[in-house]
């Protein structure tokens, strides 16, 4: 195996060094001696990363993050110069307030008009260049930097990728100058391994005031939604859970967080438990409540936990709290449990049974949606319709990554992993490339992404649908159109509720989408297998053939639902 000739092999090389397996790519001008580098493999041998060929930035943005979803490993894109980083601000946006680590790196459009390997020779060189390139996401990243000479090029990989695995992790931003990646290197000697940085451990004075709050409460009260993002943390969840009389509930689920069969999961609706509880814990989550809807009871103890516990990236969040923790969440539930134990003997042992009566609520009310659906033969599909359908066919090896209508107050996943929710920006079209990612990272998966026709639309699906046919991963898209806006529409009605737009019997034109493609032959053109659903009767059916596709043949499948 050679040295790397060049900074571009340098740059890839340290990558692979570090762990980064993957490197998602819209390519363009400015990866002329990344071009060169991969041509040269098979001579140099050089170890480089797996090239993931994305047609669009949105794309190669949200599939990396979905990968990250999928195996808990850093990844990295390049995007092309200026406009490919215009182009996944809004993917970064998502990646960002997901906490998700992705080291981003783009092209600049070269420094020098001519006379050095690697300047400008195409017109478009004068008009990409911006005055500061990383500016337009300096708001959304943790780090940005510019590599200014290959000398440095260990170094600034190490920076990147320590600074987006610190707690809380996050996506970073790298530029990289043609003429700097084109430039020759010198061999330099391996370097030792990079530490990976520990996790947020808590304060043992505060664990104990948290411990002596919960074993004295009468109904204590966890409210999570992201804490699964550490998948050892749902079961660490669930044993103090039962083992301790504390109910936990999730609020507008990204991740599993408690398994939705256990006798302590209250639901998805904080808002029904929320005013009983004397203790409120809420387990790194953005958005536990809605101020203007519901708050804790005056007299609750309100404790707030994560490795940034009041997200000091958000220019305003005023949730109160009476204790706050700086820790992530496996070691803060690790603390917990010894400093419980200690206080076992005076917890209420009532307040199990009494929990476990609430957390009956949600359940029958989920039943009586199945039974009700179950029971409908010729009505018009609704969104509870398809949540019943897809809850009847899916099985242990599915994760649904959701960007609309997947409840997973009906789906009661119990899986870590097994369900994705939208990231908190809400940023639309992340949902069927960051499936594609889930994918890659777990192939032996069955992965659907449920999608609305606007956020179907957003996410560039022609794209989409090309790059699982070239990376031969198949996913199962389940579209609901119903010809509109719905988020737009219930805005509206929020906002106004006896205003016009309530008063009128027609959708705002804000608000419509009609008339939508024939999704379906989006799937077909890729080589894939589409199917147009139009009856309650044709539903799961066509659920189960799309099935059968994905996980027999091979294939992707696309279900689009004409829906009310």
């Amino acid at each position: 195996m050679s040295a790397p000739e060049t900074v571009a092999e340098a740059y890839l090389v340290a990558l692979r060094e570090r762990g980064v397996d993957r490197l998602f790519v819209n390519a363009g001008t400015d990866f002329a001696t990344i071009v060169e580098a991969y041509a040269r493999q098979k001579e140099s041998g050089l170890a480089l990363p797996e090239v993931v060929v994305c047609s669009h930035e949105n794309l190669a943005v949200s599939m990396a993050h979905g990968s990250y979803l999928g195996d808990g490993r850093v990844q990295a894109v390049m995007l092309h110069t200026s406009v490919g980083s215009a182009n996944a601000v809004c993917a970064v946006s998502n990646a960002a307030s997901a906490r998700v680590p992705v080291l981003l790196s783009a092209g600049r459009t070269p420094l020098f008009e001519s006379g050095i390997l690697g300047s400008r020779d195409y017109g478009i060189h004068w008009a990409q260049e911006m005055f500061d390139q990383a500016g337009m996401l300096r708001e959304l990243v943790k780090w940005d930097y510019e590599l200014r000479d290959g000398a440095q090029v260990r170094e600034v990989v190490d920076r990147a990728l320590d600074r987006a695995r610190t707690d809380p992790p996050g996506p970073v931003y790298l530029s990289l100058p043609r003429e700097v990646l084109a430039a020759p290197t010198f061999a330099a000697p391996a370097p030792a391994a990079a530490p990976v940085p520990t996790r947020a451990h808590p304060d043992p004075a505060a664990v104990d005031t948290l411990a002596e709050h919960l074993a004295t409460a009468r109904f204590p009260l966890v409210v999570t939604g992201d804490s699964g993002a550490d998948h050892s943390c749902v079961a660490a969840l669930a044993e103090l859970a039962g083992r301790y009389g504390i109910g936990v509930v999730e609020s507008g689920p990204r991740h599993v967080s408690m398994p939705a069969d256990h006798p302590m999961h209250l639901g998805y609706r904080p808002g029904e438990v929320l005013a009983d509880a004397d203790v409120v814990v809420t387990l790194d989550l953005d958005v536990p409540w809605l101020p203007a809807a519901v708050s804790p009871a005056d007299d609750a103890v309100v404790v707030q936990v994560g490795p940034d516990p009041h997200f000091g990236r958000y220019p305003i969040r005023s949730h109160r709290s009476d204790l706050t923790i700086t820790a992530a969440c496996g070691p803060l539930l690790a603390a917990l449990g010894p400093a419980l134990q200690a206080r076992a003997d005076r917890i209420d042992t009532g307040r199990t049974s009494r929990i476990e009566e609430l957390g009956g609520r949600w359940r029958t009310r989920r039943q009586a949606l199945l039974d009700a659906e179950a029971a409908t033969s010729d009505a018009p599909i609704t969104k509870a319709t398809m949540n019943a359908a897809l809850a009847a066919v899916v099985g242990p090896d599915t994760i649904v990554v959701n960007e609309y209508w997947a409840q997973a107050e009906v789906l009661a996943p119990t899986v870590p992993g097994s369900y994705l929710g939208t990231p908190p920006a809400g940023g639309l079209g992340w949902g069927l490339p960051a499936a594609i990612g889930v994918k890659l990272a777990r192939p032996d998966a069955t992965v659907v992404s449920t999608l609305g026709d606007g956020a179907y639309l957003f996410a560039n699906p022609a794209a989409c649908h090309q790059a699982m046919a070239m990376h031969g991963l198949p996913v199962l898209t389940v579209v609901c159109s119903n010809d509109h806006w719905g988020a737009v529409q219930a805005s509206a009605l929020k906002v106004h509720p006896d205003g016009h737009a309530a008063a009128s019997a027609d959708l705002s034109p804000l608000a419509r989408l009609d008339p939508v493609p024939a999704f379906e032959t989006y799937a077909e053109a890729s080589g894939g297998f589409g199917v147009r659903v139009r009856s309650r009767a044709e539903l799961v059916p066509a659920l189960e053939a799309a099935l059968r596709v994905v996980r027999e043949e091979g294939r992707q499948a696309l279900v689009n639902v004409e829906c009310s």
